[in-house]
């Protein structure tokens, strides 16, 4: 996929302007997969074949370049197609905080005859996205992470993972006592 551009929309970047406008930065908050392949239009307000859309879950930002973000979103749901499309959203400026923010689809990745990957009910797939924010004012957005962040998906994963050690070095520890219990009967 890096040969692959983020197609920015006119609607993404009115609404990234009226937020720096403001004093507000826009917030990338979701990602969507569809399985419609085409060349992605700067007038598009919608992916063509929508067929997931997530919360951010997790950014990276120790890059050090300043004109790259990345993002990730995990997709869980049990569907199956081909990945054509992916789209990037931002919340409304005008959110008044109550409610579902209105997401503005800030740009497409996409290409005609392209199939960038295959969603199956029984995989999980993370996906990790490098934006490249050198068309847009510079410090114009930032990442909301929505609330099933990396962090806490990984969680369950890394208490299995240290139950095992913990287990490991009990039985390493008594082992070495019932040595030291034979060496001193001796």
């Amino acid at each position: 996929m890096s040969a692959l551009t983020l197609q920015f929309t006119q609607a993404g970047l009115n609404a990234l302007l009226s937020a720096t406008q403001r004093g507000f930065k826009g917030k990338i908050s979701h990602m969507a997969f569809g399985d419609a392949a085409y060349t992605p239009s700067k007038t598009q307000t919608a992916l063509k074949g929508e067929k997931e859309r997530v919360a951010i879950v997790d950014t990276d930002y120790s890059d050090g370049e300043t004109s790259e973000l990345k993002i990730a979103a995990k997709f869980d749901a049990p569907l199956e197609y081909a990945i054509r499309e992916i789209g990037v959203f931002i919340e409304s400026p005008d959110h008044s905080g109550e409610g579902e923010p209105e997401l503005i689809l800030l740009g497409v990745y996409s290409q005609e005859n392209t199939t960038l990957g295959y969603r199956t009910p029984d995989v999980k797939v993370l996906q990790w996205l490098t934006l490249s924010l050198a068309q847009i004012p510079s410090d114009s957005v930032e990442v909301k992470v929505g609330v099933d962040n990396l962090n806490i998906i990984v969680d369950r994963e890394l208490a299995d993972m240290a139950l095992v050690q913990l287990n490991t070095m009990q039985r390493q520890i008594e082992q070495e006592l019932r040595l030291v219990a034979l060496e001193q009967a001796q």
